[in-house]
Protein backbone atom coordinates (compact mmCIF):
# COMPACT_ATOMS: atom_id res chain seq x y z
CA UNK A 1 0.00 0.00 0.00
CA UNK A 2 1.43 3.36 -1.03
CA UNK A 3 1.88 6.03 1.57
CA UNK A 4 -0.38 9.09 1.39
CA UNK A 5 0.66 12.49 0.14
CA UNK A 6 0.51 14.92 3.05
CA UNK A 7 0.30 18.68 3.27
CA UNK A 8 1.35 20.53 6.44
CA UNK A 9 -0.20 23.95 7.01
CA UNK A 10 1.95 26.04 9.32
CA UNK A 11 5.67 25.37 9.74
CA UNK A 12 6.11 26.69 13.25
CA UNK A 13 6.70 24.87 16.52
CA UNK A 14 4.68 21.76 15.63
CA UNK A 15 4.33 21.89 11.87
CA UNK A 16 8.07 21.90 11.16
CA UNK A 17 8.45 18.82 13.35
CA UNK A 18 5.57 17.05 11.57
CA UNK A 19 7.19 17.78 8.20
CA UNK A 20 10.53 16.42 9.42
CA UNK A 21 8.93 13.23 10.72
CA UNK A 22 6.99 12.72 7.50
CA UNK A 23 10.18 13.17 5.47
CA UNK A 24 12.02 10.70 7.72
CA UNK A 25 9.38 8.14 6.77
CA UNK A 26 9.73 8.75 3.05
CA UNK A 27 6.33 10.42 2.70
CA UNK A 28 5.77 12.94 -0.09
CA UNK A 29 5.16 15.94 2.13
CA UNK A 30 4.63 19.61 1.37
CA UNK A 31 4.69 22.40 3.94
CA UNK A 32 3.08 25.83 3.71
CA UNK A 33 4.29 28.78 5.80
CA UNK A 34 2.99 32.36 5.66
CA UNK A 35 6.44 33.73 6.45
CA UNK A 36 9.48 31.41 6.74
CA UNK A 37 10.38 28.71 9.27
CA UNK A 38 12.00 30.28 12.31
CA UNK A 39 10.11 33.59 12.30
CA UNK A 40 9.03 35.07 15.65
CA UNK A 41 5.50 36.23 14.79
CA UNK A 42 3.83 33.13 16.21
CA UNK A 43 4.59 31.10 19.32
CA UNK A 44 8.19 30.12 18.58
CA UNK A 45 10.12 33.12 19.80
CA UNK A 46 12.17 34.56 22.62
CA UNK A 47 15.52 32.89 21.86
CA UNK A 48 15.18 30.36 24.68
CA UNK A 49 12.47 28.17 26.20
CA UNK A 50 12.56 25.74 29.10
CA UNK A 51 13.05 22.02 28.66
CA UNK A 52 12.10 20.23 31.87
CA UNK A 53 11.64 16.54 32.43
CA UNK A 54 9.13 16.77 35.28
CA UNK A 55 5.47 17.59 34.78
CA UNK A 56 3.53 20.10 36.86
CA UNK A 57 -0.03 19.29 35.81
CA UNK A 58 -0.69 15.92 34.17
CA UNK A 59 1.46 12.82 34.58
CA UNK A 60 0.07 11.52 31.29
CA UNK A 61 2.58 13.76 29.52
CA UNK A 62 5.55 11.87 30.96
CA UNK A 63 5.95 9.37 28.06
CA UNK A 64 5.57 12.22 25.56
CA UNK A 65 8.34 14.21 27.26
CA UNK A 66 10.59 11.13 27.38
CA UNK A 67 10.15 10.58 23.67
CA UNK A 68 10.71 14.26 23.00
CA UNK A 69 13.97 14.05 24.94
CA UNK A 70 15.16 11.28 22.61
CA UNK A 71 14.13 13.18 19.50
CA UNK A 72 15.79 16.41 20.67
CA UNK A 73 19.06 14.49 20.72
CA UNK A 74 18.48 13.12 17.22
CA UNK A 75 17.46 16.47 15.73
CA UNK A 76 20.40 18.26 17.32
CA UNK A 77 22.88 15.62 16.17
CA UNK A 78 21.59 15.39 12.61
CA UNK A 79 21.15 19.14 12.13
CA UNK A 80 24.51 20.01 13.67
CA UNK A 81 22.83 22.93 15.44
CA UNK A 82 23.04 23.82 19.17
CA UNK A 83 19.31 23.40 19.80
CA UNK A 84 19.35 22.42 23.47
CA UNK A 85 21.72 23.12 26.35
CA UNK A 86 21.40 21.02 29.51
CA UNK A 87 22.01 23.55 32.23
CA UNK A 88 19.57 22.07 34.73
CA UNK A 89 16.20 23.58 35.69
CA UNK A 90 15.02 24.58 39.17
CA UNK A 91 11.34 24.17 40.06
CA UNK A 92 10.32 26.19 43.12
CA UNK A 93 7.13 26.56 45.11
CA UNK A 94 5.01 25.38 48.00
CA UNK A 95 5.17 21.63 48.70
CA UNK A 96 1.47 21.78 49.57
CA UNK A 97 0.36 22.93 46.15
CA UNK A 98 -0.91 20.49 43.55
CA UNK A 99 1.64 21.53 40.92
CA UNK A 100 4.62 20.91 43.18
CA UNK A 101 3.16 17.61 44.39
CA UNK A 102 2.72 16.56 40.77
CA UNK A 103 6.28 17.61 39.95
CA UNK A 104 7.66 15.55 42.84
CA UNK A 105 5.60 12.54 41.78
CA UNK A 106 6.76 13.00 38.19
CA UNK A 107 10.39 13.03 39.33
CA UNK A 108 9.87 9.87 41.40
CA UNK A 109 8.28 8.03 38.48
CA UNK A 110 10.76 9.19 35.84
CA UNK A 111 13.81 7.13 36.82
CA UNK A 112 15.88 10.25 36.13
CA UNK A 113 18.18 11.99 38.62
CA UNK A 114 16.71 14.77 40.73
CA UNK A 115 17.33 16.54 44.04
CA UNK A 116 14.84 18.11 46.46
CA UNK A 117 15.95 21.13 48.52
CA UNK A 118 14.21 22.39 51.62
CA UNK A 119 13.88 26.14 52.11
CA UNK A 120 17.25 26.55 53.81
CA UNK A 121 19.14 24.46 51.28
CA UNK A 122 17.37 26.23 48.43
CA UNK A 123 18.47 29.61 49.78
CA UNK A 124 22.04 28.39 50.28
CA UNK A 125 22.45 26.86 46.83
CA UNK A 126 20.55 29.51 44.87
CA UNK A 127 20.85 32.84 46.68
CA UNK A 128 19.94 34.71 43.48
CA UNK A 129 16.26 33.97 44.21
CA UNK A 130 14.03 35.12 47.03
CA UNK A 131 11.47 32.51 48.04
CA UNK A 132 8.30 32.30 50.10
CA UNK A 133 8.34 30.77 53.59
CA UNK A 134 8.22 26.99 53.35
CA UNK A 135 9.12 26.84 49.67
CA UNK A 136 11.10 23.89 48.38
CA UNK A 137 13.15 23.39 45.26
CA UNK A 138 13.18 20.47 42.82
CA UNK A 139 16.41 20.32 40.81
CA UNK A 140 16.18 18.72 37.36
CA UNK A 141 19.82 18.29 36.27
CA UNK A 142 18.86 17.08 32.78
CA UNK A 143 16.64 20.09 32.07
CA UNK A 144 17.82 23.20 30.35
CA UNK A 145 17.22 25.69 27.58
CA UNK A 146 16.03 25.10 24.03
CA UNK A 147 16.26 27.57 21.15
CA UNK A 148 12.82 27.88 19.55
CA UNK A 149 13.48 29.86 16.39
CA UNK A 150 16.60 27.86 15.52
CA UNK A 151 14.80 24.59 16.26
CA UNK A 152 11.94 25.40 13.88
CA UNK A 153 14.32 26.43 11.13
CA UNK A 154 16.48 23.32 11.67
CA UNK A 155 13.52 20.92 11.56
CA UNK A 156 12.20 22.45 8.35
CA UNK A 157 15.68 22.33 6.83
CA UNK A 158 16.10 18.67 7.79
CA UNK A 159 12.73 17.90 6.21
CA UNK A 160 13.77 19.69 3.03
CA UNK A 161 17.04 17.76 2.90
CA UNK A 162 15.07 14.52 3.03
CA UNK A 163 12.85 15.47 0.12
CA UNK A 164 10.01 17.53 1.59
CA UNK A 165 8.82 20.62 -0.26
CA UNK A 166 8.67 23.88 1.70
CA UNK A 167 6.62 26.81 0.43
CA UNK A 168 7.52 30.08 2.17
CA UNK A 169 5.56 33.34 1.88
CA UNK A 170 2.59 31.08 1.19
CA UNK A 171 -0.47 32.09 3.20
CA UNK A 172 -3.12 29.37 3.14
CA UNK A 173 -6.52 30.87 2.39
CA UNK A 174 -8.64 27.78 2.80
CA UNK A 175 -8.74 24.02 3.34
CA UNK A 176 -11.46 21.88 1.75
CA UNK A 177 -12.36 18.20 1.57
CA UNK A 178 -13.37 17.10 -1.92
CA UNK A 179 -14.18 13.57 -3.04
CA UNK A 180 -11.93 11.89 -0.50
CA UNK A 181 -9.00 14.28 -0.96
CA UNK A 182 -7.98 17.48 0.81
CA UNK A 183 -7.40 20.72 -1.07
CA UNK A 184 -5.12 23.47 0.23
CA UNK A 185 -5.86 26.87 -1.30
CA UNK A 186 -3.22 29.60 -1.49
CA UNK A 187 -2.83 32.75 -3.58
CA UNK A 188 -0.84 30.64 -6.05
CA UNK A 189 -3.65 28.16 -6.57
CA UNK A 190 -4.74 24.79 -5.22
CA UNK A 191 -2.80 21.69 -4.22
CA UNK A 192 -4.45 18.35 -3.50
CA UNK A 193 -3.34 15.81 -0.86
CA UNK A 194 -4.53 12.59 0.68
CA UNK A 195 -4.14 14.07 4.19
CA UNK A 196 -3.43 17.51 5.60
CA UNK A 197 -2.05 18.36 9.05
CA UNK A 198 -2.97 21.82 10.30
CA UNK A 199 -0.54 23.23 12.89
CA UNK A 200 -1.23 26.92 12.46
CA UNK A 201 -1.18 28.05 16.10
CA UNK A 202 -3.15 31.25 16.61
CA UNK A 203 -4.29 31.20 12.99
CA UNK A 204 -6.08 27.85 13.43
CA UNK A 205 -9.51 29.27 14.36
CA UNK A 206 -9.57 31.24 11.11
CA UNK A 207 -8.59 28.23 9.01
CA UNK A 208 -10.83 25.75 10.84
CA UNK A 209 -13.93 27.60 12.07
CA UNK A 210 -15.27 24.39 13.65
CA UNK A 211 -12.46 24.58 16.22
CA UNK A 212 -12.86 28.28 16.97
CA UNK A 213 -15.27 27.73 19.94
CA UNK A 214 -12.74 25.42 21.62
CA UNK A 215 -9.63 27.62 21.27
CA UNK A 216 -8.54 30.79 23.05
CA UNK A 217 -5.85 32.85 21.31
CA UNK A 218 -3.65 34.89 23.63
CA UNK A 219 -0.63 37.17 23.38
CA UNK A 220 2.21 35.98 25.56
CA UNK A 221 4.88 38.50 26.50
CA UNK A 222 8.44 37.96 27.64
CA UNK A 223 10.57 40.65 29.28
CA UNK A 224 14.37 40.81 29.48
CA UNK A 225 16.17 42.41 32.43
CA UNK A 226 19.76 43.35 33.18
CA UNK A 227 21.17 42.62 36.61
CA UNK A 228 21.65 45.40 39.14
CA UNK A 229 25.21 44.20 39.61
CA UNK A 230 27.51 42.78 36.91
CA UNK A 231 27.86 39.37 38.58
CA UNK A 232 24.22 38.72 39.56
CA UNK A 233 23.53 36.47 36.58
CA UNK A 234 26.86 34.64 36.58
CA UNK A 235 25.49 31.47 38.20
CA UNK A 236 21.72 31.84 37.96
CA UNK A 237 19.85 28.85 36.50
CA UNK A 238 16.68 28.50 34.43
CA UNK A 239 13.72 28.27 36.78
CA UNK A 240 9.97 27.93 37.05
CA UNK A 241 7.77 28.78 40.02
CA UNK A 242 4.59 26.81 40.52
CA UNK A 243 1.20 28.48 40.97
CA UNK A 244 -0.11 30.59 42.64
CA UNK A 245 3.10 32.58 42.03
CA UNK A 246 3.72 31.12 38.58
CA UNK A 247 6.55 32.62 36.58
CA UNK A 248 9.64 31.34 34.80
CA UNK A 249 12.94 32.67 33.61
CA UNK A 250 16.10 31.82 31.71
CA UNK A 251 19.40 33.68 31.42
CA UNK A 252 20.35 34.57 27.87
CA UNK A 253 23.25 32.46 26.57
CA UNK A 254 25.93 35.04 27.41
CA UNK A 255 24.31 35.78 30.81
CA UNK A 256 24.06 39.50 30.23
CA UNK A 257 20.30 39.46 30.88
CA UNK A 258 17.44 37.32 32.20
CA UNK A 259 14.23 36.55 30.31
CA UNK A 260 11.11 36.41 32.50
CA UNK A 261 7.66 35.10 31.57
CA UNK A 262 4.31 34.97 33.37
CA UNK A 263 1.29 32.65 33.36
CA UNK A 264 -2.00 32.43 31.49
CA UNK A 265 -3.82 34.99 33.63
CA UNK A 266 -1.39 37.63 32.31
CA UNK A 267 -1.84 36.70 28.66
CA UNK A 268 -4.26 39.02 26.90
CA UNK A 269 -6.92 37.99 24.40
CA UNK A 270 -6.19 38.26 20.68
CA UNK A 271 -8.80 39.06 18.06
CA UNK A 272 -6.52 38.89 15.03
CA UNK A 273 -2.98 37.45 15.23
CA UNK A 274 -1.97 39.49 12.19
CA UNK A 275 -2.72 42.80 13.90
CA UNK A 276 -2.00 42.04 17.56
CA UNK A 277 -0.25 44.88 19.43
CA UNK A 278 3.39 43.97 19.91
CA UNK A 279 4.30 46.74 22.38
CA UNK A 280 3.23 46.56 26.02
CA UNK A 281 1.38 49.41 27.64
CA UNK A 282 2.88 50.59 30.98
CA UNK A 283 0.07 48.97 33.00
CA UNK A 284 0.79 45.63 31.34
CA UNK A 285 4.28 45.70 32.83
CA UNK A 286 2.98 45.91 36.40
CA UNK A 287 2.72 42.10 36.92
CA UNK A 288 6.30 41.70 35.68
CA UNK A 289 7.50 44.39 38.06
CA UNK A 290 5.76 42.77 41.02
CA UNK A 291 7.16 39.32 40.25
CA UNK A 292 10.71 40.54 39.64
CA UNK A 293 10.81 42.64 42.79
CA UNK A 294 9.48 39.76 44.90
CA UNK A 295 11.53 36.83 43.61
CA UNK A 296 14.42 38.22 41.53
CA UNK A 297 15.74 41.11 43.60
CA UNK A 298 19.01 41.29 41.71
CA UNK A 299 17.35 42.36 38.46
CA UNK A 300 16.82 45.96 37.45
CA UNK A 301 13.26 47.19 37.90
CA UNK A 302 12.62 48.09 34.28
CA UNK A 303 13.06 45.63 31.38
CA UNK A 304 15.44 46.48 28.61
CA UNK A 305 13.29 44.62 26.09
CA UNK A 306 9.84 43.03 25.69
CA UNK A 307 8.52 40.76 22.96
CA UNK A 308 5.04 39.41 22.22
CA UNK A 309 4.17 35.98 20.83
CA UNK A 310 0.94 34.18 19.99
CA UNK A 311 -0.22 31.18 22.02
CA UNK A 312 -3.41 29.13 21.75
CA UNK A 313 -5.15 27.55 24.71
CA UNK A 314 -7.97 25.12 25.32
CA UNK A 315 -10.31 25.38 28.27
CA UNK A 316 -8.78 22.39 30.06
CA UNK A 317 -5.22 23.18 28.87
CA UNK A 318 -4.95 19.85 27.05
CA UNK A 319 -4.02 19.85 23.39
CA UNK A 320 -6.57 19.23 20.67
CA UNK A 321 -5.16 16.48 18.48
CA UNK A 322 -7.57 14.83 16.12
CA UNK A 323 -9.19 14.40 12.73
CA UNK A 324 -12.13 16.65 11.99
CA UNK A 325 -15.55 15.26 11.18
CA UNK A 326 -16.30 18.43 9.19
CA UNK A 327 -13.10 18.05 7.16
CA UNK A 328 -12.29 14.38 6.58
CA UNK A 329 -8.60 13.82 6.05
CA UNK A 330 -7.64 16.94 8.03
CA UNK A 331 -5.75 16.42 11.29
CA UNK A 332 -5.52 19.39 13.65
CA UNK A 333 -2.78 19.96 16.20
CA UNK A 334 -3.92 22.91 18.29
CA UNK A 335 -4.18 24.47 21.71
CA UNK A 336 -0.79 23.63 23.21
CA UNK A 337 -1.54 26.06 26.02
CA UNK A 338 1.93 27.44 26.50
CA UNK A 339 3.69 24.21 27.43
CA UNK A 340 4.12 22.51 24.08
CA UNK A 341 7.58 23.54 22.92
CA UNK A 342 9.55 21.06 25.01
CA UNK A 343 7.36 18.27 23.57
CA UNK A 344 7.30 19.46 19.96
CA UNK A 345 9.49 16.71 18.42
CA UNK A 346 7.23 14.04 19.94
CA UNK A 347 4.08 15.90 18.88
CA UNK A 348 5.54 16.08 15.39
CA UNK A 349 5.97 12.32 15.42
CA UNK A 350 2.39 11.85 16.64
CA UNK A 351 1.08 14.11 13.89
CA UNK A 352 3.05 12.27 11.22
CA UNK A 353 1.85 8.87 12.46
CA UNK A 354 -1.77 9.99 12.44
CA UNK A 355 -1.42 11.33 8.90
CA UNK A 356 0.15 8.12 7.64
CA UNK A 357 -1.90 5.38 9.26
CA UNK A 358 -4.24 6.87 11.89
CA UNK A 359 -2.48 5.35 14.90
CA UNK A 360 0.17 6.56 17.30
CA UNK A 361 3.08 4.84 19.00
CA UNK A 362 2.47 6.92 22.12
CA UNK A 363 -0.87 6.59 23.87
CA UNK A 364 -2.55 10.02 23.69
CA UNK A 365 -5.78 8.90 25.28
CA UNK A 366 -5.08 11.10 28.30
CA UNK A 367 -5.74 14.15 26.11
CA UNK A 368 -9.44 13.33 25.80
CA UNK A 369 -10.32 16.01 28.37
CA UNK A 370 -13.40 17.03 26.44
CA UNK A 371 -15.11 16.60 23.10
CA UNK A 372 -15.55 19.83 21.14
CA UNK A 373 -19.21 20.59 20.49
CA UNK A 374 -18.70 20.19 16.74
CA UNK A 375 -17.47 16.61 17.14
CA UNK A 376 -19.19 13.34 17.87
CA UNK A 377 -17.27 10.13 17.13
CA UNK A 378 -13.84 11.73 17.17
CA UNK A 379 -12.82 12.94 20.62
CA UNK A 380 -9.87 15.02 21.69
CA UNK A 381 -7.03 12.61 21.04
CA UNK A 382 -9.20 9.78 22.37
CA UNK A 383 -7.61 6.34 22.39
CA UNK A 384 -10.85 4.96 20.92
CA UNK A 385 -10.39 7.26 17.94
CA UNK A 386 -6.69 6.53 17.42
CA UNK A 387 -5.39 3.09 18.32
CA UNK A 388 -1.91 2.74 19.76
CA UNK A 389 0.62 1.12 17.46
CA UNK A 390 2.85 -1.70 18.68
CA UNK A 391 5.99 -0.30 20.27
CA UNK A 392 8.92 -0.13 17.88
CA UNK A 393 11.85 -2.33 19.01
CA UNK A 394 14.51 -0.25 20.69
CA UNK A 395 12.13 2.53 21.68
Amino acid sequence: MSRPTVGVVGLGTMGAQVLWQLALRGVRATGFETYAPGHARGAAGGETRLFRNFELDDLGYAPVVRRADELWEILQRESGRPLRTKTGVLVMGSPGHRQMRTALRSAEMSGLPYVVYDEDELARRHPEFDVDPGDIGLWDPRGGAIRPELTVAAAADMARRRGATVHTDARVQGIESRRGRVVVVTESGEQVFDRVVVAAGGWTPGLIPALAPTLMVRRLTSAWYFGRKPDYLDSIVPFIRTVPTYCYGLPVPDRTAMKVGLGFENHLAVDDPDTVPRVLRPEELAPFTAMVERYLPGLQRHPMRTETYIETYTEDRHEWIGELRELPGVIALAGFSGHGFKMCPAIGEIGAELAIDGATTLDIGFLRGGTPPTQDAVARGAASAYPVKPTTPGR
